[in-house]
């Protein structure tokens, strides 16, 4: 069975699937990483040292208190990463002539031609790239909302942004 079938009850009367791929193996770091990995670290050695302090000490209830601190760190350091690529290996992503299709796992995200922020295409030394979508929407009082997503390490990208490109908006 074709990985892409799911699309089928989403495309519209003369929607056409322009094009499809999925996010290539192999492990590389988002931007948002640069702070995640340093602060898991920070939150996972301060956790270490709160329970070992705590367990000299002898005080129980403290060092029960401590563990869920200490599996968030854990989770932030390593389970985070673990959690990207297992959801990297499930995910599809699908251009027609009028939206954009995202299925990471069972969740499937559809963005509007006319509602897809605008691009920025970034190429990876392998040939692959990343194509990311951003916009912030500034409110009053300086409220703001970002809104961010990506087509993440895809073999032919500049075919991929063409096909965006296209789009009937």
């Amino acid at each position: 069975m074709d990985d892409y079938q799911f699309t089928r009850s989403y495309l519209l009367p003369g929607e056409q699937i322009t094009w499809r791929g999925h996010p290539e193996k192999g492990f590389f770091l988002l931007p948002t990483d640069i702070v995640m990995i340093p602060f898991g670290i920070f939150w996972l050695v301060f956790s270490l040292f709160w329970e070992y302090g705590v367990i000299q000490s002898g005080v129980t209830f403290m060092a029960i208190w401590g563990l869920p601190f200490l599996g968030i760190g854990i989770y932030l350091v390593f389970g985070r990463l673990i959690h990207i690529t297992y959801l990297r290996g499930r995910t599809q992503y699908v251009i027609t002539n009028k939206k954009l299709i995202i299925k990471k796992g069972s969740k499937i995200t559809m963005y509007d031609a006319k509602d897809i922020p605008p691009m920025t295409l970034r190429m990876h030394k392998n040939g692959n790239g990343t194509i990311t979508f951003s916009e912030t929407i500034h409110y009053r009082r300086g409220r703001h909302y970002s809104n961010y997503f990506a087509l993440e390490n895809i073999k032919d990208p500049v075919h991929a942004q063409s096909a965006i490109s296209a789009m009937q908006r």
